[in-house]
């Protein structure tokens, strides 16, 4: 079994690294607020002269998700970039279809995503050439779309899924995200292609957009094992789990740890510095 390195303070492993891939939900905030603490690791970080960029598989562009960000109170000065699984999606593989037809499932804050796209949203899904899986609306199950998708699987439509995450923590609730809904449909027999952690193109175009050459300068910070730990481990890049968001005891790590054979590097409580 491979050992885990327990750490306090973020601070204790900050000059091993030049650059820290932070996670966004369950780790630099839930949804709502930050945590306490993240605005000072950043401006420590900021003043060492080192790089943070924030990596998440939110459903959407970076730039939405920045005006969120400056919204609770996390200024764009503290922080390099945000690079996004939407933005992925988005920019590596949705713009380059031409008038392709989608059917859409996802929350309606998100039906903007595809603006200045040349595919064309698509109400029947007979008609649909696949389909485009943003998540759920807030208090929405995955057994709401079972219908849908059984008749998607039988049609072998393709869903893109921009959210691979099966969960997130807002406030004090867990909401479910498009990975669930795609994790079902390819239980149903349905295909399913991925962007975001914990696969590696979203590295790969974080390392481009901050100017990274060396992996083993780099520290990803996260609050899953199934997508933020795994997709570090993928990357080859050093991780650390931070138990303020999906997980929340040492005893369920170590269970889950061994069970998946996915482990991180350091382990903190709560991230301070």
């Amino acid at each position: 079994m491979i050992k885990i390195i327990k750490k306090k303070k973020i601070s204790e492993i900050a000059n091993l690294y030049d650059a820290f891939f932070f996670d966004l939900y369950g780790v630099t905030h839930n949804g709502v607020k930050i945590f306490p603490g993240i605005i000072n690791i950043l401006k420590k970080i900021k003043n060492l002269k080192k790089k943070v960029v924030f990596i998440s598989n939110a459903p959407r562009k970076s730039t939405k998700i920045k005006k969120f960000l400056n919204k609770i109170g996390l200024k764009k000065s503290l922080y390099f970039d945000v690079v996004s699984s939407g933005d992925i999606t988005y920019e590596n593989y949705l713009v380059r279809l031409n008038k392709k037809k989608y059917y859409f499932i996802g929350a309606r804050k998100d039906r903007d995503f595809c603006k200045g796209l040349k595919i064309v949203e698509e109400k029947e899904l007979e008609k649909s050439k696949f389909i485009l899986n943003l998540g759920l609306n807030e208090g929405e199950v995955v057994n709401k779309y079972i219908k849908i998708l059984n008749k998607a699987a039988k049609m072998s439509l393709l869903m893109i899924c921009v959210n691979p995450d099966l969960e997130i923590v807002r406030g004090k609730r867990k909401e479910i995200c498009a990975g669930a809904l795609a994790l079902k449909y390819k239980e149903m027999g349905g295909r399913v292609k991925y962007f975001g952690k914990p696969y590696t193109d979203i590295y790969e175009e974080t390392m481009i957009k901050a100017r990274i050459k060396d992996k083993d300068k780099i520290l990803a910070v996260g609050d899953s094992l199934r997508t933020d730990i795994l997709g570090a481990n993928n990357f080859k890049i050093d991780s650390a789990l931070v138990l303020t968001g999906i997980h929340k005891k040492i005893k369920e790590i170590e269970k889950i740890c061994k069970k998946t054979n996915i482990y991180p590097k350091f382990l903190f409580n709560t991230l301070k510095w």
